[in-house]
């Protein structure tokens, strides 16, 4: 199973090192999308795979997981978060009045992939995660004991 409760009826076949790959190239997909937009003439487009682009970075850069930078939140909060890019890559479209049908094609397809991709990544796998995570009463009482 993936690891996220709504998600369980679906296989964990991705495991995190695999996942951290595919994040990579989907956001560089995503910024060479944008550039390609607005060179092309939309800027509008071009904006909406810029911040989608970025948000898939920044997801990956903060996950504790194989080539995460800042290691921040787990590989669930990050399975998460992969399922809001998916729906704010489906709704581009009619966030940014993006009219041109190719290029509203485009963000549908991130959308359908992202979920794809999400909805088959193990989100239990933590083999690439480099911090613990204590349990935050834990650590609620060790400060307010010391």
């Amino acid at each position: 199973m993936s690891g996220l409760r709504f998600d369980d009826f679906s296989p964990g076949i991705i495991p995190s090192q695999t996942h951290a790959v595919i994040d990579y190239i989907q956001a560089g997909v995503n910024i060479f999308a944008a550039a390609h937009f607005s060179k092309h003439g939309n800027a509008r487009a071009g904006y909406a795979a810029a911040i989608l682009g970025a948000g898939v970075l920044i997801n990956a850069w903060m996950t504790d997981y194989h080539y995460g930078v800042f290691r921040v939140w787990g590989l669930k909060t990050h399975g998460i978060l992969d399922y809001a890019i998916a729906a704010a890559s489906v709704a581009c479209p009619r966030l940014f009045d993006i009219d041109y049908k190719p290029d509203a094609a485009f963000f549908y397809a991130q959308g359908g992939g992202e979920t794809l991709i999400a909805g088959i990544s193990d989100y239990t796998d933590d083999s690439g995660a480099k911090r613990q995570l204590e349990p935050v009463s834990r650590r609620f009482r060790e400060r307010v004991a010391g």
